[in-house]
Formats: C-alpha cells, sequence, structure tokens
C-alpha cells in the first residue's frame, strides 16, 4: 500500500502492509517522533488528518478513534488501503536544550585520561633484540594488559614509520601505537541521555574545546515519553529493552558519524566517550534490566561508573577507546544530577546552594555544611507541555511567552511562527498573567464568565466546553493559529500538580537539612526547561517557596559540563565517584512530611506577594 505523508508542506511516500498500525508507520519512518501513552489512544497526541484514503479504526481508551474534520489518531487506526495523510508541523527545538554551561577550567596535562607520548625508539639489532612490545612499553611506562588487535599490527606500524610512533594510552592503559606524530590528533564525545533528547558534544581532548553538538529527539519515545512508560513495555515485553538499546545507540551512532564528517576526523582518533543521564536512560543504555527502578524500593542493576570498549558497543571510535557510563546515586537520581554537582561545584562552595533539574522528574539537590541531601519529585510532564492540552515541546511554532497588556494577550512563539500549541514555560506565563488578571483564583480555579469574572474584555475568552471551563489564548486564525488553542481547568491542575511536587521537594530538603528555605544563598536552575524559564513568574506561583528570584541563576545543560569535566580529568572522575556514594538519597514517596507539604504548596501564592527578605 502507497501512504503518502505531508509534513512541513512537503510530501513523503512510503509503503506499507495492509492491515498495518498507522503509528508505526508513522514511527519507523520518523514522520512522528513518538506519543506520550504508548500508542493507547490516550494522550491524543497522534493526531493526523486523512486527505484521501480510508483507515479501519481500532477501539480506543479515552479518545475516539476517528476525530473531527478527517482527524484522527494513528495508533488507533489500521491501514486499509491507499492513504494520503497530513501530519501536524512540528520541529523540536533540540538545539536550545544542548547548550553547555561552560565554567572554562583547564587540567593539569597529567590528569588527563587519554595521554599521547611520541617515542623515537632504538631500532633492533644483533645486540638488542627485545620484543617490539618490550621496546615500547620501555619507553611508554607500564601500561597492563595489550589488546590483541594492538598486537597483530605493532610490527608493521613500527617498520613503516622508522620506530618513530605515539603511544597512545587511557587512563593509564595502552590502546594503540600510531606511526608518527599524532599528538595533536585526539578527540572525544560527551552524551548527555535525557528522557527526551540526547545531547551530544565533540570535545577536543588537548584542550577541551567542544567543536561541534548536536542534538537529536530520543527514539525511545516510540514506546513512551516518560521513564515509566518505557519501563512498563518492558515489563509487558522484555524484548523491548534491546529495543530501547538499539534505538538509543543508533541515535548516538549517527552523532557521532555526523560531527566527525562536519570535522573530517577519522573515527580512530576517538578515543573516550563519556555518557551521563537519569539511572532509567543508563541502564537502557548498558541493556540492564530496568524493571525493578519501577518497584518499591526502586533498585538499580549498579551505582558505579561502568567502563566499556567501543569495540563492546560497535560505535564509530577507536576499538579500543573507553566509554565511561558515569555513577548514578539512587534509582532516581542519576549520573545526569550528579553531574550538576559536579559542574557547578555547589558541593564545595561556602553557605547552602540548591540545583534543581527540572522534566518529568525533578531532581533536586541541596548541600550545606559538609551534607548533601537529593530527591526526585515526579512532577509530572506538564513541564515540557504533556498531558496539556494543547501542549507541545518546546519547538517552533511554540507559545513560551503570556503577557496581557491593555486587555489583550501578547504571546511570543519559538521561531516567531504562527502558534501551534503551548510549552512548558508558555504554560507558567499563562498562569501568572491570568492569576494577575484576576482571571484564575489562589486554588487555580479559572473564573465564571458571569459570577465572577472581572469586567474586561477578556472574559469573552473564558467558556465551558465538555463540561469544562477553558481561557482561549487564541482563537482560530488569530495569528496564523490553525486551531483554538487554550488552557483549560485541567492544565491548570496539571500545572498546580507539577510546580507542588517540586516545591513540596524543596521544603523537605531543607527540612532535613534543618533550615528554611530564606537561607539558601544561591540556586541553580539545569536543564533546558530551567534555561528558558522566566525565574520571577516561577518564584510568584511558588514553585521555589520562600526562595528569592535574586538568587537563581539558570547554568543550561550543566549535566553535559560535568560529563566534560569527566571526559577531561581524572580527577574530576574520582570526585564524582566519591559524590555518588556521599549522596543522601531521600525517598519522597515514604518520607512522613512530603503529602503534607505536596497538599500546602498546591495553591498559587497571593497575587503580588512580597518575596521573603534574605536574613
Amino acid at each position: 500500500m502507497n501512504v503518502e505523508v505531508i509534513k512541513n508542506g512537503e510530501r513523503h511516500l512510503f509503503q506499507a502492509e495492509p492491515g498495518s498500525n498507522l503509528m508505526g508507520v508513522l514511527l519507523e519512518t520518523e514522520m512522528m517522533p513518538g506519543t506520550e501513552c504508548a500508542g493507547r489512544g490516550v494522550c491524543g497526541k497522534c493526531r493526523v488528518r486523512v486527505r484521501s484514503g480510508e483507515t479501519t479504526p481500532l477501539a480506543s481508551n479515552g479518545h475516539q478513534a476517528r476525530q473531527d474534520a478527517g482527524w484522527i489518531l494513528a495508533c488507533q487506526n489500521l491501514i486499509k488501503g491507499d492513504l494520503v495523510i497530513e501530519v501536524p508541523s512540528s520541529t523540536d527545538a533540540v538545539g536550545r536544550k544542548v547548550r553547555l554551561h561552560q565554567m572554562r577550567q583547564t587540567y593539569p596535562v597529567a590528569d588527563a585520561p587519554v595521554q599521547k607520548r611520541f617515542l623515537a625508539l632504538p631500532k633492533p639489532s644483533l645486540t638488542d633484540q627485545r620484543p617490539d612490545m618490550e621496546r615500547v612499553l620501555e619507553e611508554a611506562g607500564d601500561c597492563g594488559g595489550v589488546s590483541l588487535r594492538l598486537l597483530r599490527h605493532l610490527p608493521k606500524t613500527l617498520r613503516d614509520s622508522d620506530f618513530n610512533v605515539t603511544a597512545v594510552l587511557a587512563e593509564n592503559r595502552l590502546i594503540d601505537v600510531e606511526p608518527g606524530d599524532t599528538r595533536g590528533e585526539g578527540y572525544g564525545f560527551v552524551f548527555d541521555i535525557g528522557t527526551t533528547t540526547i545531547a551530544g558534544y565533540l570535545i577536543k581532548l588537548h584542550s577541551g574545546d567542544v567543536l561541534g553538538v548536536d542534538g537529536k529527539a530520543n527514539p525511545q519515545r516510540a514506546l513512551g515519553a516518560d521513564v515509566l512508560s518505557r519501563v512498563a513495555s518492558i515489563a509487558e515485553r522484555f524484548d523491548n529493552l534491546e529495543t530501547l538499546r538499539s534505538l538509543t545507540l543508533a541515535a548516538i551512532t549517527q552523532s557521532i558519524r555526523s560531527l566527525l564528517e562536519q570535522r573530517r576526523i577519522k573515527a580512530s582518533s576517538v578515543y573516550s566517550v563519556v555518557i551521563v543521564g537519569n539511572t532509567t536512560m543508563t541502564h537502557l543504555f548498558l541493556g540492564l534490566d530496568p524493571r525493578n527502578l519501577a518497584l518499591s524500593p526502586f533498585i538499580p542493576c549498579c551505582r558505579r561508573r561502568t567502563v566499556l570498549t567501543g569495540a563492546e558497543l560497535e560505535l564509530p571510535m577507536h576499538p579500543e577507546g573507553e566509554v565511561s557510563v558515569l555513577p548514578n546515586s539512587a534509582g532516581y537520581l542519576g549520573s545526569d544530577i550528579l553531574s550538576v554537582v559536579l559542574s557547578t561545584e555547589m558541593h564545595a562552595q561556602e553557605g547552602y546552594s540548591l540545583a534543581v533539574d527540572i522534566g518529568t522528574n525533578a531532581e533536586i539537590v541541596l548541600s550545606g555544611k559538609g551534607r548533601i541531601l537529593a530527591c526526585a519529585a515526579a512532577a509530572g510532564p506538564a513541564f515540557e507541555g504533556a498531558h496539556i492540552h494543547n501542549g507541545m515541546r518546546a519547538g517552533d511554532g511554540a507559545i513560551e511567552g503570556v503577557r496581557i497588556e491593555g486587555g489583550g494577550i501578547i504571546l511570543k512563539t519559538i521561531g516567531d511562527t504562527p502558534p501551534q500549541g503551548i510549552c512548558g514555560s508558555g504554560l507558567i506565563d499563562a498562569a501568572v498573567a491570568l492569576l494577575r488578571g484576576g482571571l484564575l483564583d489562589q486554588r487555580g480555579r479559572l473564573a465564571e464568565e458571569e459570577k465572577d469574572a472581572p469586567a474586561s474584555s477578556l472574559k469573552s475568552r473564558i467558556r465551558v466546553r465538555g463540561g469544562m471551563r477553558e481561557f482561549v489564548l487564541l482563537f482560530v486564525g488569530e495569528q496564523g493559529s490553525g486551531q483554538d488553542i487554550v488552557i483549560t481547568q485541567k492544565d491548570i491542575r496539571e500545572l498546580q500538580l507539577a510546580k507542588g511536587a517540586v516545591a513540596a521537594g524543596i521544603r523537605v530538603l531543607t527540612e532535613e537539612m534543618g533550615i528554611n528555605a530564606a537561607h539558601i544563598d544561591r540556586v541553580f536552575l539545569a536543564g533546558a526547561f530551567g534555561n528558558y524559564i522566566n525565574k520571577e513568574h516561577a518564584v510568584a506561583l511558588g514553585m521555589f517557596p520562600d526562595i528569592t528570584a535574586g538568587v537563581i541563576s539558570s547554568v543550561g545543560n550543566a549535566a553535559g559540563e560535568g560529563a566534560r569535566r569527566c571526559l577531561l580529568s581524572i580527577a574530576q572522575r574520582k570526585t564524582i565517584d566519591r559524590l555518588s556514594a556521599s549522596v543522601q538519597p531521600i525517598e519522597l514517596s515514604a518520607h512522613p512530611a512530603f503529602n503534607t507539604n505536596f497538599l500546602r504548596e498546591l495553591n498559587f501564592p497571593p497575587v503580588g506577594i512580597r518575596q521573603p527578605e534574605r536574613t
């Protein structure tokens, strides 16, 4: 069967077997990144418009398999014959998510995990009959075991180069002997495997400079938007573990090849790769069974740093080069948040420091007085635009800023393109605007049009649809929008649950530390969401209770920066190993104060609340 897909104004033609699931075809052809519900027909994010042809609808859970004006849910329809469909235009702005928070730092050459030493070796003679390998080791130093691959090409390499060679060592392990002086050639990669985005960085090992950046949507989204959905897919069918591992390796392989081609660098000159991610993501990368991470008491398979070779993972790099997966701390505290601690150096600073990496889970770390406490709050996917009626990930056309001025609404979209939906930062802005405009109360209840809406032209934008109150940010046709874009009462509730979880997590940590949040000297917001969030608006919603906006700073992809440090320094690797063992995890689900704090933090603060004084 012919399936023609229209996306971003371009037409793509594919072949499919009759009876194939339409969503499966779109995923396989990369015409759609995935859904939030793993194809169960609940989230409604795989809507496509049928231009011509027919599908066979399945029974749907929560959504109509066939919707208005030719729109259908791809996951709930089978291909019946030749088909022409339109997929909503979308561009995930992954470039916004991969900016490193680079705190420029140099390390002693002797501290570099990868070192290259030029050797002008004496040639063999009747009076010097040392074997080739011993000749190299006596000059390079004792380097432990040597691979069979190196031994097989060593005699030819030495003689072709007239015994002038460069020894390549990775953490004092001899991985290669190269002809001539190649000390100027040496590269590494850092990958931050996020739940939604995989960020890759090409690094020059000698200088630490970032030579190239590549960001990709995590292809694991095909089996669920969040880690729990992906683990659930493995619980349903264990073969999905290999599927998820292969998807990740394929994406990383593609990024490596692309960045090397751009710089015309040989894969054999890549000697080291460092991987960070949450505990589930690193388990999936390694092919480790993650099912216990979703079950109390949430036990990971391992915690320590794991070191493999490029050949073991079949990555396009030196086959004996090291692939280091940095350590995690607990089931919901991975190497990514430890790398944030490492790169911000919050563990070594005076006073009290807080780091928050907000995603589907919000990882929160509080350090001070020689202690490091950490927790993970189940913030839900609202901050990433998921489970929001018109929500979307941060990409072109996503509303990221909302203001109410002079009785009108001013919207800012990513890419300055016509609005298609709203992302997490836009949702926060919209809630603050509605609060300040009197259209939303502290309990999170949208005003009723006739009873309690203020005398404003905006009250006409409050309506009831399907028994639920909603505020219309844009009517179809406004600012080029192809649909009504609304904030529903349920959307507000999702936002309250998300911000309440973050705030409650902060309160639990400060109580465990024996301080008030007002005593925190600095707050680091890590990750893409933290980089683009309006700090004042987040404070106004009560996400950071008793904390002033003035102490909050955005640090970009601090997890990637921490990994870069570990790529360049043995000392930094030892530090993150120590952090893994010294961080004290606080399990919120079992903490007696969490539910009390969570319920207290659901409401919004009073409009115009004065920020706390520093004491």
